[in-house]
């Protein structure tokens, strides 16, 4: 069975210190959280030849009418099987587009180098989030900047089996 799982999750809710909330302002730019939560997978399936991941709030559309993409990557090679903390930046893996490059409002003038990659919960309220891994029979053939269309278009058809987690931030 594929599975994810993170030690910064306790109970469901993500530990505060991996988002807006976080008492350390160290690990805070731009009003965007900067240091990734720990995760790791484990039970894919057999042909696996990368992964690619969604971390998503789909609450956000309630608040600002988008759901809100924090994280998304591929090109995460076969043989990894988890991520440590703050691990998110610094890889050698092909990171796409956040929400924080949306081009309107309070994100218009967020420097570019916080648009690609991860960005952390800022919830005004509780929210759910998900991380998605994907096990893919393909290493997809994207650049670092790309777009969530580009990452579901190029992984359709090629997925062998997903794991979530859910968990819960904010409030």
């Amino acid at each position: 069975m594929f599975k994810l799982t993170s030690t910064a999750v306790d109970n469901g809710r993500l530990d505060i210190r991996y988002g807006s909330n976080s008492d350390d302002a160290s690990m805070i730019e731009e009003g965007i959280p900067q240091i990734s939560f720990p995760f790791e997978w484990s039970g894919e399936p057999e042909g696996t030849k990368s992964y690619a991941i969604e971390y998503m709030d789909y609450d956000n559309a309630e608040d600002e009418g988008v759901i809100w993409i924090h994280w998304i990557a591929a090109g995460i090679p076969a043989d990894k099987h988890e991520f440590a903390e703050g691990e998110a930046y610094g890889t050698d893996i092909i990171q796409g587009h956040n929400s924080w490059a949306l081009p309107y409002g309070p994100y218009e003038h967020i420097p570019d180098k916080y648009k690609t990659g991860y960005g952390g919960p800022a919830p005004g309220r509780c929210h759910t989030y998900e991380l998605t891994i994907y096990a893919l029979d393909n290493v997809p053939e994207l650049k670092d900047g790309f777009f969530y269309a580009d990452m579901r278009n190029s992984i359709e058809g090629h997925i062998l089996d997903k794991a979530v987690l859910k968990m819960k931030y904010g409030g």
